[in-house]
């Protein structure tokens, strides 16, 4: 008898120990957010600051993101992602029809697309810019294998009639906050 409360007791006590050195399945590490960033519960990754020398501005992004070859900036989670592009020239003049020009040929480059509000003119950190809301399939996803459906919410932030930052965020349907995404708009800079 005591040699089998023993053995209970020894195996209770490894999963204790294992449990206080362990996070949780799937769990990340704690990150560090810069300045600005609140940690969460809600499934979104932890804000991180990208200053753009290129181009001249700055974002807290969902992750760390990356300059890529083609001028852009982005981060691809496997639940949230941010891609931030630059329009410069003769196409940034007019805000408005470039982004009822990017609504009619969405849906031949995003699977499933469906327009759910705008584009239309909203006020954010006191300057006008245009936005849309818009549903599209993303693939599979990597960590569930189920189909990757996101919303996806489109920003056109001018910085001069010549150059506009298009911001284009988008996060799984179910985790969708339109609040959330307007803050992650709000962060935008030029510098």
């Amino acid at each position: 008898m005591h040699r089998h409360l023993l053995s209970s007791v020894l195996i209770v006590t490894a999963f204790a120990v294992a449990a206080c050195g362990s996070s949780p399945t799937g769990a990340a590490p704690a990150a560090t957010a810069q300045t600005g960033s609140e940690s969460n519960n809600n499934g979104e990754a932890p804000a991180v600051t990208y200053v753009d020398a290129r181009y001249h501005y700055k974002i807290d992004g969902p992750g760390h993101m990356s300059a890529n070859a083609d001028g852009t900036a982005s981060v691809i989670g496997p639940s949230e992602r941010l891609v931030v592009s630059i329009v410069q020239g003769a196409g940034a003049a007019d805000p408005a029809a470039l982004a009822r020009a990017d609504v009619k040929a969405m849906p031949s480059s995003n699977a499933n697309f469906q327009l759910k509000a705008g584009p239309g003119e909203v006020t954010l950190n006191g300057k006008k810019v245009q936005k849309f809301i818009f549903t599209y399939n993303a693939g599979t996803s990597a960590v569930t294998g189920k189909a990757l459906d996101l919303v996806g919410v489109r920003y056109y932030i001018p910085k001069d009639s010549a150059t506009v930052a298009e911001l284009t965020y988008g996060i799984v349907s179910n985790q969708y906050d339109p609040q959330g995404a307007d803050d992650i708009a709000l962060t935008f800079q030029w510098q």
